[in-house]
């Protein structure tokens, strides 16, 4: 079956009523409007890491104190007789939205692609590679959009509905219909010192002197950029709550090498209220660290990261908040053995041959074990034991790949996230590598979150994803002729993902004692 969509103006993105059904497929094809892109600086775009890991970061950090997590999950916002209870849906994402169709194929129907995954009944999400303006636009429009269905539909709890009026009724009239672009994005140090318009505490916790232009709103964080006009460089990084967002930050990593030093990678933060009071929230941190061959680059961002989010923690002294740090982090973990069948792929490119070993293709790397010893030295010397971090994936299914990004010239399964196409989007080559991450702490005292489930997404592909890349052709109202009559010729890039990597979907319990 071909679903054909209308072309949709941004602020008019609705969200999509579909029934998921697994292995039934679809074709989902939709375009965009033209829109006139200019483009002063490429930005970084691939992020091939460097290669695997040799160690397992969670048996490099404290283990998690009995009392800081909980048992069993119930429906969000389930009040109980201790205080309230629920669950968390967690994506983390890498978009692949940059605007240069030779570097990322198709971004501009990918973004309707990634706006229909977002709108899968997730609460907390960060996105990557949002570097497209257009599409940051769109992707903050159906959010918004998101956010008033809740509202208006009668589902979200009480108090979540007495805080959106009370900021919604507290806004003048032109404010009610939009939400600020990243153009109107200020530096974190300036905005700190300003009353927000919308009432999200700015926090400037920068770990050094660089430009963090950023803009946050109770529902979505968007940044780092930095410059102005003609030389703006952007982080590509998106926070989205279905929480209301009580405090939000960012920085800009002092340090990028090769192609990364024309974005402005870093890192943004939001403290999301999941409860009744301004004391029930959460930290979530999302990120994208330095990308290729470059990992001493790599590493030290990954030092600045942590002192980040030491100085954001560091006021609570006694009941550390729980912490989620999300994104790509452009560093290999490592596998088991039997990874080729564990993970769906049928066989390697031809260079690897056909029947040698392929170990050596995710090998490890003492980069790993460096991040691993960073993590420790975080945990249990500048922080003195207080909070563990743990990589979610390694706490529920260390026995499973789970890689999250492979290069196009991979033979992939059905059992594969990528079924038996194989990375279509990805325009480099390279082996199989898990590099996004979702770490966590559970929380010390008051509220406290734990891990229920992970996976990858799409786990079972379910939708097939028709997007049309020719240039001429791509805008024109009736280019979906090509895909409805079968001809799929070469201006239809099919594929069962939304970018070149793998998502990450986590589901968390949460419990607050009053």
């Amino acid at each position: 079956m071909v679903i054909e969509n209308p072309d949709v103006q941004p602020d008019n993105i609705k969200q999509n009523s579909k029934a998921r059904q697994v292995h039934k497929k679809r074709v989902f094809s939709k375009y965009g409007n033209i829109a006139a892109i200019i483009a002063v600086i490429i930005f970084s775009v691939i992020t091939v890491p460097a290669a695997g890991c040799a160690a397992d970061i969670n048996s490099t950090i404290p283990e998690k104190p009995e009392n800081a997590v909980f048992g069993d999950s119930s429906d969000t916002d389930q009040s109980v007789s201790s205080g309230m209870e629920g669950t968390v849906k967690v994506l983390t994402q890498n978009t692949m939205l940059i605007p240069f169709s030779f570097v990322a194929p198709a971004y501009r129907q990918r973004t309707y692609g990634v706006i229909d995954l977002i709108l899968d009944g997730y609460e907390i999400i960060g996105l990557q590679e949002v570097f497209a303006g257009n599409s940051q636009n769109q992707i903050v429009s159906a959010w918004h959009n998101k956010i008033y269905n809740k509202i208006n539909s009668g589902t979200s709890a009480e108090w979540e509905n007495d805080y959106f009026n009370n900021w919604y009724g507290s806004l003048q009239q032109p404010d009610k219909e939009m939400w600020l672009p990243l153009t109107s994005a200020i530096d974190v140090a300036e905005l700190s010192e300003q009353d927000s318009r919308w009432g999200v505490e700015v926090i400037n916790c920068k770990p050094n002197r660089k430009e963090a232009r950023l803009v946050c709103s109770p529902y979505y964080v968007m940044g780092p950029d930095c410059g102005r006009l003609s030389v703006k460089q952007d982080g590509g990084l998106v926070i989205l709550s279905g929480y209301p967002i009580i405090g939000c930050s960012a920085f800009s990593f002092s340090e990028s090498s090769g192609t990364d030093m024309l974005a402005n990678k870093g890192v943004i933060y939001a403290r999301i209220q999941i409860g009744q009071s301004e004391e029930d929230y959460i930290h979530v941190f999302n990120t994208h660290l330095q990308s290729h061959d470059y990992s001493e680059t790599r590493l030290k961002n990954l030092e600045e990261l942590l002192d980040f989010i030491e100085m954001v923690i560091e006021p609570e002294e006694k009941n550390y908040h729980p912490i989620l740090i999300m994104g790509d982090f452009n560093v290999a973990a490592e596998v088991n053995e039997g990874w080729m069948e564990a993970s769906g792929i049928v066989s390697p490119p031809d260079e690897y041959g056909q029947n040698g070993n392929f170990d050596s293709v995710v090998a490890p790397s003492p980069e790993y074990e460096e991040f691993c010893r960073k993590f420790k030295n975080f945990t249990e010397a500048d922080l003195e034991g207080k909070i563990y971090l743990k990589d979610v994936w390694l706490d529920l299914k260390s026995d499973d790949p789970g890689f999250t990004w492979i290069g196009k010239d991979w033979n992939t399964g059905s059992e594969s996230s990528y079924d038996d196409l194989g990375n279509r989007i990805a325009v480099e080559t390279g082996g199989p590598q898990r590099i996004d991450y979702i770490f966590y702490f559970g929380g010390s005292g008051n509220p406290a979150i734990n891990p229920e489930s992970i996976h990858p997404v799409p786990e079972s592909p379910d939708i097939l994803y028709s997007f049309d890349t020719c240039f001429f052709r791509q805008f024109l109202s009736n280019v979906n002729r090509y895909i409805r009559t079968g001809n799929q010729n070469s201006c239809s890039l099919i594929s069962y993902t939304v970018s070149d990597h793998i998502g990450l979907e986590a589901d968390f319990s949460f419990k607050i004692i009053k």
